[in-house]
């Protein structure tokens, strides 16, 4: 397995990020990509990538750091510093660009709509600058986002929807785009859009994601969540594309070790 988006760099590790990451290592994860937020974000990314061989960064402004942003002056400075971050010399290359995107689910994100709007359009610019493939974040915005990367283009890499929450009638347009999809653990509520949606993706197009430590499972509401949980989203997309789990996890790692272009393991 590999574990396509998560955030074990979060403060909500740093008091026991090694013991983390070995958990999920015990548990069959045998990768990690890191959704990058904001600048700090990077910094700390970074320094797990030179510590642990199967961390893989990205890099990018987070809708919400887009938001808090307030004005566009202060934008461009985060913009900036995006860009000098992608180029610097350093030993560890970020994997992909992101997390970039748009997210309604707030009244500040929706007062942020044309900020928003316009850092997503020049990220997306940076990432086929460089070719660099993108982790989309769309919160109650598939529509519009469907809108401007129609417009602008992906590169060529393409690129992920990280966390899907869109409908299944949506899956073959990000798809038809070079997108593969993504599934977190919101997967495992009966009926949901998540769920709906896993057998409308084609194989080649598959991921799997804790987005950790945010999205714990159902029955794990509340807590937070960890890679070493993967297993449990495997599973339930198993279930539901009548496949076994051992498929799933090595047709999903597959595809992350594509898109991100990262060796085989081991």
């Amino acid at each position: 397995m590999l574990d396509a988006h998560c955030h074990i760099d979060a403060p909500a590790f740093d008091a026991d990020r090694a013991e983390a990451l070995e958990r999920a290592r015990r548990a069959g994860v045998r990768g990690f990509v890191l959704g990058g937020v904001d600048p700090p974000g990077w910094s700390r990314q970074a320094a797990l990538a030179l510590a642990h061989a199967d961390v893989h960064v990205s890099y990018g402004l987070h809708p919400w750091t887009v938001t808090a942003a307030h004005d566009d002056a202060r934008l461009d400075a985060l913009l900036a510093d995006l860009d000098a971050a992608l180029d610097a010399p350093e030993p560890v290359r970020p994997v992909a660009l992101g997390e970039i995107g748009l997210d309604r689910a707030t009244a500040a994100g929706k007062r942020s709509t044309a900020r928003q709007e316009r850092a997503f359009r020049v990220q997306l610019a940076m990432a086929r600058d460089r070719d660099l493939p993108v982790v989309l974040h769309i919160v109650r915005a598939y529509g519009r986002a469907l809108e401007l990367l129609s417009a602008d283009g992906l590169p060529r890499a393409g690129g992920q929807v990280h966390a899907w929450s869109g409908s299944p009638e949506l899956v073959p347009r990000f798809a038809g785009l070079g997108l593969r999809i993504s599934f977190a653990a919101t997967v495992l509520r009966p009926g949901s859009a998540p769920a709906r949606s896993v057998a409308a993706v084609p194989p080649d197009h598959l991921l799997v994601e804790t987005d950790a430590p945010d999205q714990p499972a159902p029955d794990r509401a509340g807590t937070r969540n960890e890679p070493a949980f993967l297993g449990a989203t495997v599973a339930c997309v198993a279930e539901l594309r009548g496949q076994t789990s051992d498929a799933i996890a090595a047709l999903t790692e597959r595809n992350a070790r594509q898109l991100f272009g990262l060796r085989e393991a081991a």
